[in-house]
């Protein structure tokens, strides 16, 4: 399944495959999200597949929001073992 991203009142859902192939389209919608918003809500019940390239994707929107001084977060199933990468992570 390819790649999908819906806004669903403020809050985005990704469905499918995140990928090598794809993690240029997830980079891109996200780009300079947090210059024009506060928080940033991702929601990945209906992801299928996340590879490592699709982990370190989500890794750069987290130091984006710490170095922004914005709230992110990923919600839904799987989102506890981003979470527990995330957790690692500096922003500096």
């Amino acid at each position: 399944m390819a790649l999908e991203i819906t806004d669903l009142n403020e809050t985005f859902e990704i469905k499918g495959i995140l990928d090598e192939s794809n993690v240029e389209k997830f980079q891109s919608h996200f780009k300079d999200f947090f210059s024009t918003s506060s928080q940033l809500v991702i929601n990945i019940d209906e992801l299928e597949h996340i590879d490592q390239v699709g982990v370190f994707a989500f890794e750069e929107l987290y130091k984006q929001s710490l170095l922004n001084h914005k709230r992110f977060y990923i919600t839904g199933l799987g989102s506890r073992e981003i979470f527990e990468h995330l957790r690692t992570i500096d922003a500096a």
